[in-house]
């Protein structure tokens, strides 16, 4: 028996450049994925729970108090005084901009109400009170 007809004539070829297409096309994807699941932490935070939280669709402005009574916007450190300014400036762009207050458990109420207050004065009318869901 000859088995010479039923050997391949030519060798497979091994085409890379399909699979690195598809490679970099996956690691687009994930990348993009982990972006809009990655929350936004300024302060080391401990929220409450509450059996109604949950997580908005949109990136609003972070402000984050800390058990010490420290204040960030969007991971940066700032004033009560900057806070204002920083507030006013987004609300005078985008008068319809979400903005979420993460405060400590352990923040004084004070601390949350003067927050709160600035706030307010400067034309937040989308206030959200960042809370952990209840497990």
């Amino acid at each position: 028996m000859n088995f010479s007809k039923f050997r391949m004539r030519r060798k497979p070829m091994f085409m890379i450049i399909p699979m690195i297409d598809i490679i970099f096309f996956l690691l687009v994807f994930f990348m993009m994925n982990s972006l809009q699941t990655v929350t936004q932490r300024a302060l080391d935070v401990q929220l409450p729970q509450a059996a109604s939280a949950k997580q908005t669709k949109s990136l609003p402005i972070i402000v984050a108090v800390d058990g010490q009574g420290h204040i960030a916007v969007d991971n940066r450190p700032v004033s009560i005084t900057e806070l204002s300014d920083e507030i006013g400036g987004r609300m005078a762009k985008n008068p319809a901009e979400t903005v979420v207050l993460q405060a400590d458990t352990r923040t004084a109420h004070g601390q949350v109400v003067a927050v709160m207050d600035t706030l307010k004065k400067n034309g937040v009318k989308k206030l959200s009170i960042g809370a952990a869901q209840k497990e």
